[in-house]
């Protein structure tokens, strides 16, 4: 065989493998959840279903995708420890890196937690719990920004099922913290709990609810 034969094959044979890894870059997407309960998809009586990543996933399979989903998630996964398992986790940090779509599902615990430790909760303590919350929060997007270059998709919190002044006070004041990459709004979103809440004391919305809330990320 011909030098330029041999060379002519050699750059079909390139061309090939390079169009062949376009077309399964453009089909094959990884999804990463860092998150708590919600993206475990536990349901109003605390039995987990489909959340609304799994839905998400659902969608994105329709559409001739390949979808590799990983849920580094957990029902009280805080922020402090979400940070402390990103330096300490050299799988995590490849799947950062690896990843096409970051959800992110952080805060709520940390909102929680810190209030029960109030004896009295008053605006002011509100305002301080927050801030540490916000301050952390950075902490964790900075530490992320370390592997993961692409958009982050970061899931708000529902109205709270408590009666007390201050629980929706601090939420509202959390998803703020937390609305500063594309931002799904679930306190407007699942605002009729009657209709995304099938237990009212229930912190976790129906299927209703994580439909919902995949039907926005869809729009992203």
């Amino acid at each position: 065989m011909s030098r330029p034969i041999k060379l002519l094959i050699l750059i079909i044979l390139s061309l090939s493998v390079y169009f062949i890894y376009q077309s399964t870059k453009e089909t094959n997407i990884k999804i990463l959840t860092l998150a708590d309960g919600l993206s475990l998809g536990i349901n109003s009586f605390g039995i987990k279903e489909y959340s609304y990543v799994d839905y998400y996933k659902d969608y994105l399979e329709k559409t001739n995708k390949k979808v590799n989903l990983i849920k580094y998630s957990k029902e009280d996964l805080s922020i402090h420890e979400a940070l402390k398992e990103i330096k300490n986790n050299n799988t995590l940090k490849r799947d950062l890196l690896e990843s096409h779509i970051l959800i992110i599902n952080l805060g709520y615990n940390d909102l929680v937690y810190k209030m029960s430790l109030e004896e009295d909760i008053t605006i002011s303590e509100l305002n301080k719990i927050v801030k540490e919350i916000d301050k952390e929060y950075k902490l964790l997007i900075k530490e992320i920004r370390k592997y993961y270059k692409k958009e982050i998709i970061v899931i708000g919190y529902p109205k709270s099922n408590k009666e007390d002044y201050y629980s929706n006070i601090g939420i509202r004041k959390l998803n703020k913290v937390l609305n500063t990459n594309t931002f799904i709004d679930t306190y407007s979103l699942l605002y009729n709990r009657n209709k995304y809440f099938s237990n009212p004391n229930s912190y976790y919305p129906n299927r209703n609810g994580y439909l919902k809330i995949a039907q926005e990320l869809k729009q992203n």
